[in-house]
């Protein structure tokens, strides 16, 4: 009789230390290291702000979104944002810098396999850029840059910004490099590559917006536009 209230007593307390030991790790918190975060975090710390803001701007707009509203969404202080980004234009220019970044990764990479016909690289760099900039992402983006310069965005509108200056760089070295070839005297690449992504944006900004360039047409559109610019390339 003993013997079975002693199994009764250390079984019921075992399950009572059970019971609290599951209590206790269902009202535990993670932890937060106090300090400055290591690089690591605190580059995702910036990336997990950029993502956010990117979704909000995108859905709500410039005029609807806040940096306290980032700044609860992600439940970090605001301190934590401020030190990131100064105001709200600073946090949207450093969403516009780095999507056209990511974007311009593709068109700013020169292809191995690119033919060294002069026209034949601006074709490839125009259908490119037609593709890309007729993307709905990048409409979207583009007009929330109007925000930053007081005008609606269009087509390849920004010229401070990574992405353009990258894309117009590439261009004036091919023009540099392999105008000669064509017969031209090289006055000013740089200025005949203003020329480019002025007519490609142009391009771009009367598409309409549900109609996207497709492959086919892209390739088409830019071989027309190329060689109607390369057609008056005297004065280059």
């Amino acid at each position: 009789m003993g013997n079975r209230y002693s199994k009764a007593r250390i079984t019921s307390k075992m399950q009572d230390e059970v019971r609290q030991s599951v209590a206790a790790k269902a009202d535990q918190k993670p932890v937060r290291r106090r300090g400055r975060p290591v690089a690591a975090d605190s580059a995702k710390i910036t990336q997990d702000i950029l993502t956010e803001a990117t979704r909000m701007f995108l859905e709500l707009g410039y005029e609807g979104t806040s940096m306290d509203a980032v700044a609860t969404s992600l439940r970090i202080p605001r301190t934590t944002l401020y030190k990131r980004f100064s105001d709200k234009a600073d946090l949207l220019q450093s969403v516009i810098d780095a999507k056209i970044a990511s974007w311009s990764e593709l068109n700013t990479k020169r292809d191995p396999a690119l033919s060294h016909d002069l026209v034949e690289q601006l074709i490839s760099y125009v259908e490119a850029m037609l593709l890309w900039g007729t993307k709905p992402e990048v409409r979207a983006i583009t007009r929330l840059a109007g925000n930053l310069t007081g005008t609606a965005g269009s087509g390849f509108s920004g010229h401070n910004q990574k992405g353009y200056r990258s894309l117009h760089a590439l261009i004036a070295t091919s023009i540099r490099e392999y105008g000669p070839a064509r017969g031209f005297k090289m006055r000013d690449p740089e200025g005949a590559a203003d020329l480019v992504m002025a007519v490609t944006g142009g391009t771009i900004a009367v598409r309409p917006e549900a109609e996207p360039f497709k492959d086919d047409e892209a390739k088409v559109v830019a071989r027309s536009l190329v060689e109607r610019i390369v057609g008056g390339a005297g004065s280059w």
